[in-house]
């Protein structure tokens, strides 16, 4: 009941932020919108993730976000993932904020990606455990349509996994640092 608490507190914040970040934007904003349907955002990604921490804990990776959009911003929103260990039967599941700009107001080849939250831990069958969950990364804009973007990014990803017990043995962990590639597409 914790983690529901600190999650809901995460949202609240990051609303109230978007919130504000919306209407300081409007009166600044380049390009013309027709409603408010025009600033909403929604995009899913799949990748692989390469761990460098030896703890043969690689990963195949499903995303899905959704959130606000204008000129500046290509995303600002909230995403979640499933993130499934290819050597066994650990899953993570992060829930984050997503920042994703190129700093510019005109389409640019290369852009900025920042995500930061909490992933839910499941490993095996020990508890489930929630930890502190980054991933800053750069990505570079493939095909650009009037609906539509689509992408791939290179990231760092850090799972703050520290422990865990497979069939009574202890496997300490702290820490997962792992070399990320994503394709995507966003409407």
């Amino acid at each position: 009941m914790n983690i529901l608490y600190k999650i809901k507190r995460i949202t609240l914040a990051f609303v109230l932020l978007l919130t504000v970040s919306v209407s300081a934007n409007s009166k600044n904003s380049e390009k013309e919108y027709n409603s408010a349907f025009d600033h909403f955002v929604w995009g899913a990604e799949a990748g692989g993730a390469i761990d460098m921490t030896t703890n043969d804990m690689s990963t195949l990776n499903l995303d899905a976000f959704f959130g606000y959009t204008n000129s500046w911003l290509d995303v600002a929103g909230i995403g979640a993932g499933i993130h499934m260990m290819v050597s066994n039967s650990c899953r993570s599941f992060p829930v984050y904020g997503i920042f994703r700009t190129s700093f510019s107001s005109k389409p640019r080849l290369c852009f900025m990606d920042l995500r930061a939250g909490c992933v839910i831990n499941n490993v095996n069958y020990d508890t489930t455990r929630s930890r502190l969950y980054l991933s800053p990364g750069v990505g570079f804009n493939l095909a650009r349509g009037r609906s539509f973007t689509s992408y791939v990014t290179l990231s760092y990803e850090y799972n703050g996994l520290d422990a865990y017990e497979k069939d009574g043995i202890h496997h300490s962990i702290h820490g997962l640092s792992m070399a990320l590639v994503r394709i995507g597409i966003s409407f």
